[in-house]
């Protein structure tokens, strides 16, 4: 009979819209596109749509997204662009009982549930990786003020630390997350030619970019320079050096978030103490210069 359902019909009988709300600062690049299929395929079985939103990195841009998306939507899943330290205009939505749930990165005070891999650790396996392959002079180029950076930079000087090697300031260099970031970055290191011999990016496609800025100034990956990066984005593997990285499940990140945001739409007690920690490994490819082999 070409019957429909109406959804704003079924939104004013349940109260519930069955509308996820994502906002993600990037879809240019899988690593966050793999989180919002991990999303869906719990949501979308259970009679949820999603309504994904980029922020490009930008704060404001990410405020007045989730403004629009929370009374539209049943809960919200969130990578913040913001500082960890800057989390008041959450701390508010979660004081008025907004369900959000944090994924990828943190925000300091929010009491609401997340989904991470352990950044700290990431940071660690990239480094120690490096410094086990010879490297004394290991760089850092590091990301934004997202919580991911901090902790990942940590875990950089966690493992000089292990092995003692000294924390050396000028070998950190400001940089961000996008290819663009990446290459404005390295080219500018490689001006100075007072580069190390290995670097760890804060993720992969700021490695893709400084492995351009590289190749462009005529010098050979891994032989001049070693590079690690983090978050294995999906052609990482099919570079013309591919990058190793270190790697952990986006999807399982996804259906994690999912199952979080769904249970505190539906009132499970206990829910908005649940910190999911998906473990990272690392992934050896060619351009750190160690053979698979050696570390399998």
């Amino acid at each position: 009979m070409n019957y429909r359902p109406n959804q704003f019909a079924r939104a004013l009988t349940t109260n519930r819209s069955y509308l996820l709300g994502v906002v993600v600062p990037d879809l240019m690049h899988s690593y966050f596109a793999e989180i919002c299929r991990g999303v869906e395929t719990v949501a979308k079985p259970l009679g949820y749509q999603n309504l994904i939103c980029s922020t490009d990195e930008d704060s404001a841009n990410e405020e007045s997204e989730v403004e629009a998306l929370l009374p539209r939507t049943d809960g919200l899943i969130l990578a913040s662009s913001v500082s960890p330290e800057d989390a008041r205009f959450y701390k508010r939505l979660v004081r008025e009982r907004a369900k959000i749930v944090l994924i990828d990165r943190q925000l300091e005070g929010i009491k609401c549930p997340s989904v991470t891999t352990d950044d700290v650790k990431v940071g660690q396996l990239a480094t120690e990786h490096l410094l086990n392959l010879g490297h004394r002079r290991v760089g850092h180029l590091k990301g934004t003020v997202a919580s991911t950076a901090a902790l990942r930079f940590e875990g950089y000087k966690k493992a000089l630390t292990k092995h003692r090697v000294s924390f050396d300031a000028s070998l950190v260099r400001d940089c961000g997350f996008t290819e663009q970031d990446g290459y404005r970055a390295m080219s500018e290191w490689l001006r100075e030619r007072d580069v190390p011999s290995a670097i760890f990016a804060a993720n992969d496609p700021a490695a893709i970019g400084a492995m351009s800025a590289i190749d462009e100034a005529g010098l050979k990956i891994p032989e001049d320079i070693a590079i690690v990066g983090g978050g294995n984005i999906h052609y990482g593997d099919m570079l013309r050096v591919p990058l190793t990285t270190v790697a952990w499940s986006t999807s399982e990140m996804g259906q994690a978030a999912a199952r979080l945001v769904i249970d505190l739409v539906e009132g499970k007690r206990g829910t908005r103490e649940q910190h999911v920690i998906v473990e990272p490994e690392l992934v050896v490819r060619a351009s750190c210069g160690a053979t698979q082999a050696a570390f399998v």
